[in-house]
């Protein structure tokens, strides 16, 4: 992901000597969801808006945490968490010791994500949702139902940590699920093999995500078509060029 390592950032704090940055694209995520000011009187709309934008800051470094706890536990230097628009970055100084942890390591980010959706969900009541991401039966706490704001950031959030758990774990390149898949198909064939299976099948999500988005979402167009770019160029490089 060295096309990140170019774009202006600013620390916000360390956490356990981490420093944890926060880079320009995040300006992105407002824009895109500048919408929701639009779907309600400005004393509801307003205060869900900085919930959610807050919300999806601490989504995506609560993933990149997660990364970095295990990392550390297994003894793998971490040298920065980055905070982007709508992506995460921990960067790992050191190569992990085996293949099972360094998948343990890219797992417990979409973890992560998958515990703040249930957290997100038990508070509405455990609703059910439909496969396009409509609510039915929601019964929040009390607390939730009186603050009208808190419910519509609450709904959007537990959407938002489903999709990161979801998307995270497909067969892609530069997606959790990608390396995952790529280092355990390379236990029983070449890292470069797998590298390219990987790759084959990122440009498939990566078309298919830009095309459902096309119908349904900008972002999800955007970051599919940046997928299947990417995914693209690693499976046109030489067999003995160095992987993801």
């Amino acid at each position: 992901m060295n096309f990140l390592d170019d774009t202006p950032r600013l620390e916000l704090f360390r956490l356990a000597g981490i420093p944890v940055r926060v880079d320009i694209t995040f300006a992105l995520v407002p824009l895109f969801l500048f919408g929701i000011l639009q779907q309600a009187p400005f004393a509801i709309a307003g205060p869900a808006f900085a919930a959610i934008i807050a919300g999806v800051f601490l989504s995506i470094l609560l993933h990149e945490i997660g990364h970095a706890t295990v990392a550390r536990l297994l003894g793998v230097r971490v040298g920065e968490i980055l905070v982007g628009g709508f992506y995460g970055y921990a960067r790992m100084l050191d190569t992990p010791r085996s293949t099972a942890a360094n998948v343990a390591i890219l797992f417990a980010g979409p973890l992560a994500n998958g515990l703040l959706f249930l957290g997100f969900w038990s508070l509405l009541g455990y609703p059910e949702i439909s496969a396009r991401g409509y609510f039915s039966q929601i019964e929040p706490s009390q607390w939730i139902a009186d603050r009208v704001w808190l419910l519509r950031a609450a709904l959007t959030l537990t959407l938002v940590n489903l999709a990161m758990l979801i998307f995270n774990l497909l067969p892609a390149f530069p997606l959790d699920g990608g390396r995952i898949y790529r280092d355990l198909i390379a236990t029983i064939t070449s890292r470069a093999s797998a590298a390219k299976i990987i790759a084959g099948l990122g440009v498939i999500v990566g078309l298919w995500s830009a095309f459902i988005g096309l119908r349904t979402d900008i972002v999800l167009m955007l970051i599919g078509a940046q997928i299947a770019i990417v995914n693209w160029a690693i499976l046109k490089r030489p067999a003995d060029a160095e992987q993801m």
